[in-house]
Order: structure tokens, then C-alpha cells, then sequence
């Protein structure tokens, strides 16, 4: 505002004195004029309002002082220097609003790049906060698995001791089929053992840290079948023309047990129908789960996968909400997928890929 003022008593001084030019020294006087014009423009930062009313006004004032003092007709005083001088006058306006555009775009985008960094700030202090958690526990995780993992060592000892002294006390009064089930308590006894190994070796260092070996594919799902099944009613059927692959055994065990175990804990038919598919893809081993199940409604199949959901509301069933999750996430810690096909009265079918190793 200051500036407007300053100028416009400028160009009210400039527009008497030019009023009074006579033919010989207008040129010269509209020279002087427009300097004033060139050096404001130097200076000055208006918005395009500001420029247009000073610009009305400097065409009023000349005007009028035109009016009253000039003895020359309008167009020799227009043609002589009148219109040079309105000419510098609007560029010298377009110099000031051009200026004013520049500063305010400059300092808007400073202002934006502050608030940018700021926010930057405030998110990487987030990241590194919500970082720090996750490693707190991770590593609480860890610590529990081990213990848990270790102190099931003390009473599966016991259990296989207990077995061995029933075996060598009874020697000559137990019968042939009481032999038979401890020779396969022990069996599952030392496959115990080394799931506990393996979960200790997990908790420990993490899918990225275990070796990949070769696995039996028939002979791990050998294994994991006779982990999950109690009483004989279920018909497993198999598909699979690999005979081993590459990956964490760790992982593919424990994952087929638990949708195994689903399966048949989950399955309301008298005799259940388990099949499993296997099958190699051009970058991943492919891996398929269908049971003659209830089936699941298409509403539950993201629900399902999520920590501590459970489907079923009643107190006589026995479902932790961990099973899946914890495998969905084993999975793709390995770089694989899991996911599900199914619909209400038609079974189930889960399915999960692992990346192959090169």
C-alpha cells in the first residue's frame, strides 16, 4: 500500500508537468516519464488488482491534467510521446504483477517443501519407532518360542522313558498289538523331537536363516498324515508326479499339518475325503488342500486368515484362531501365496505356492 502510494503522488506530480509540454520537449519530458515506470517496476511486487487501479488512475490523472493545461490537440500530444508513455506505463505494471506471481509461487513452494520435510520427519520417527516394536517383538516371540520349545523337551523325555520301561518291565505280559502301539508311540515320540529341533532352529533365525534341503515330498506327507490322523475315518487321496523339491521342511510340514488337521477336525461327514495336489508350475510349486467339508461362505475366506478368527461360536469346539495365519504367514515368508476356493455345502480347497530354488 505504501508503494502504491508513493508512486501514484509520483505520477500525480509527473502528469502536471507533462500537461504542460509543448511539441518541442514532449519527447524528451515522456523519456523522463517512463523512467519513473522503469524504476518502480524495479521494486514494486502488486498483485494484478493493484496494478489495475493504478493503472486507471494514471490514465484519470493525465486526462485531466491534460484538460486543464495543454494547449496541444489530443492527438499530436498522443502521437508525440502521450501513447509511449501509457505503452511503459502498462509494461511497467506487467514487470510489477510478474514480479509479484514470481515471489508468491517461490515462497509457496518453500512453504510446501517445509511441510514436506516435516511431514517426512515425522513419518520416518514413526517408521523407526513402529521398527523398534516390531523388533522388541519379534525378538519377545522368539525368546517364547524357544522356552516353550525347550520345556517340551523334559516331559517327551519322561513320556519315551515311561514307554521304555513299560516295554521292558511287561516284557512277558503285555500282547503283541500292546507292543505295536508303543513301538509307534515311540516313532511319534522322536518325530516330536524333531518338529521341537526344527522350531527351536526357526524361532532362532527365521525362514531366511534355515537351509533349504531336498525334500520326499511322499514321504513328508507320509509323516504329517500320520500326525493328523486319530481314527481311521478319513480317505486321503494323493496327486503329485514330484518326487522331491527344494525348500524349508520346516515349513511345508507344519503348513500341510495344519490344513490337514482342518480338514478332518473341521469335516461334519462320517467318512472324510481328504485330497492333496501337487503339481509344478513354471516358477512355483503348487499346493492343493480339498476336504468333502462343510465349506466355508465366500464372506469368511479373508476373515479366516486373520489372527485369533475363529468361524464356529461353540465352546465345545477347540480352535485356537492361529493355525492359519501363522501358516498363511509361514508361506509368504518363503515369497509364496495362500488362498482358498470355497462355498457353503461343497468342501474347501486351500492352496499355497512356494517360489522354486534355483
Amino acid at each position: 500500500m505504501a508503494g502504491m502510494v508513493i508512486l501514484s503522488s509520483i505520477i500525480t506530480q509527473d502528469a502536471y508537468f507533462y500537461s504542460f509540454a509543448t511539441p518541442e520537449i514532449i519527447q524528451q519530458l515522456s523519456l523522463s516519464y517512463m523512467a519513473d515506470f522503469v524504476g518502480a517496476s524495479m521494486v514494486l511486487m502488486w498483485s494484478p488488482a493493484y496494478a489495475v487501479v493504478f493503472t486507471i488512475y494514471f490514465v484519470l490523472a493525465n486526462l485531466f491534467f491534460y484538460s486543464a493545461n495543454s494547449t496541444m490537440p489530443l492527438q499530436d500530444f498522443l502521437s508525440d510521446g502521450g501513447l509511449l508513455v501509457l505503452a511503459g506505463a502498462v509494461f511497467s505494471m506487467a514487470m510489477v504483477v510478474f514480479r509479484y506471481h514470481s515471489v508468491k509461487t517461490m515462497i509457496i513452494s518453500k512453504i510446501e517443501l517445509i511441510k514436506n520435510n516435516d511431514w517426512m520427519a515425522v513419518q520416518n520417527e514413526i517408521i523407526e519407532q513402529k521398527s523398534a516394536e516390531l523388533q522388541k517383538s519379534n525378538n519377545r516371540l522368539k525368546e517364547f518360542a524357544y522356552i516353550v520349545s525347550h520345556d517340551l523337551k523334559a516331559p517327551l523325555r519322561g513320556v519315551r522313558n515311561i514307554a521304555s520301561w513299560i516295554r521292558e518291565d511287561c516284557s512277558t505280559t503285555i500282547s503283541e498289538e500292546g507292543v505295536m502301539h508303543l513301538k509307534l508311540m515311540d516313532k511319534q515320540i522322536h518325530k516330536m523331537e524333531n518338529l521341537i529341533i526344527a522350531i527351536l532352529e526357526y524361532s532362532k533365525t527365521g525362514t531366511a536363516g534355515v537351509n533349504k534341503e531336498w525334500i520326499n515330498l511322499d514321504d513328508m506327507i507320509k509323516d504329517v498324515i500320520d500326525m493328523v490322523e486319530v481314527d481311521n475315518r478319513t480317505r486321503f487321496s494323493i496327486h503329485s508326479h514330484i518326487p522331491e523339491i527344494k525348500g524349508t521342511k520346516i515349513v511345508l510340514s507344519q503348513v500341510l499339518q495344519n490344513l490337514l488337521s482342518n480338514s478332518i477336525k473341521h469335516n461334519d461327514k462320517e467318512i472324510r475325503e481328504v485330497e492333496i495336489e501337487i503339481t509344478d508350475g513354471a516358477e512355483n510349486i503348487n499346493f492343493m488342500v480339498a476336504d468333502n467339508g462343510p465349506g466355508i461362505d465366500p464372506k469368511d475366506h479373508v476373515k479366516i486368515f486373520d489372527l485369533f478368527q475363529t468361524l464356529r461360536n461353540d465352546t465345545t469346539f477347540e480352535s485356537s484362531g492361529i493355525g492359519l495365519p501363522v501358516a498363511k504367514k509361514m508361506i509368504e515368508d518363503e515369497g509364496g501365496n495362500m488362498w482358498l476356493e470355497s462355498v457353503p455345502g461343497k468342501g474347501a480347497r486351500f492352496y499355497f505356492s512356494i517360489p522354486k530354488e534355483k
